[in-house]
């Protein structure tokens, strides 16, 4: 699979009013990580629209510590993003959502294992990995609109394993940024620090520094509150 970094692609992210959230994958493996989209269970395509069985190519998050960061916005309905990481065995860890408007309207949303080595199989390049899904805003921790935590070499009940699993949630369009943290360290995975961006500070998510005047919102006491220092990168896709 070739791959393209992200700092060389701009995407323009097309906001539907009324959901003005993203979807922010983290990335703190110390691999690059591909991430390729489906919808309707159409072809896998990266950035540039192309199947990657055409010779499209992923999108992808460069190695981060915390500081490499992809912004996805919400894409409309059956929409499968599909996560690599390199030096791993194939497999991908999927995040599957919808989003819908009206009386049921919302953000509905899952991990699943399934299909990541094949149709039918169960696995994830990152079974060794701690990786946490995060709602913030409104409507966070209430009802099935809550965080993840799949630990590092361990079955993730959280995620899909089988086809009958009740694991989709629900969060309410309103909800803020959605956090997907890949390879999330120990301290952060058990902690369970939040970073919320007002929606000032999304205004230039392609930089590779934010402007002067970006401000992070943190919880008091959180781990990103005492360390505040490295900048992050943040791309759009």
């Amino acid at each position: 699979m070739v791959n393209i970094p992200l700092s060389s692609v701009i995407v323009v992210a097309m906001l539907t009013p009324g959901a003005l959230s993203n979807l922010m994958i983290n990335n703190w493996c110390g691999a690059g990580v591909s991430m390729v989209k489906s919808k309707y269970g159409n072809c896998d395509h990266g950035p540039d629209g192309r199947c990657i069985r055409d010779g499209g190519v992923p999108w992808y998050i460069p190695p981060g510590s915390g500081q490499s960061i992809l912004s996805h916005a919400w894409d409309g309905e059956t929409v499968s993003l599909k996560l690599s990481k390199d030096g791993s065995p194939p497999g991908v860890l999927q995040f599957e959502y919808s989003q819908t408007f009206g009386e049921w309207g919302g953000i509905w949303w899952d991990l699943s294992d399934l299909d990541g080595s094949g149709n039918g199989l169960v696995g994830t390049p990152f079974r060794n990995d701690n990786v946490g899904v995060t709602p913030t805003g409104s409507g966070s921790g209430q009802g099935t609109c809550v965080k993840i935590r799949c630990g590092a070499g361990s079955v993730c009940l959280d995620s899909y394993q089988h086809p009958d699993d009740p694991n989709t949630k629900y969060c309410p369009l309103d909800t803020g940024d959605m956090w997907l943290d890949l390879c999330m360290p120990p301290d952060l995975f058990y902690q369970q620090s939040l970073v919320v961006l007002d929606e000032k500070d999304k205004k230039n998510l392609t930089d590779t520094k934010p402007p002067p005047s970006l401000e992070y919102r943190v919880r008091p006491g959180s781990d990103h509150a005492r360390r505040g220092g490295g900048h992050r990168m943040y791309f759009e896709s």
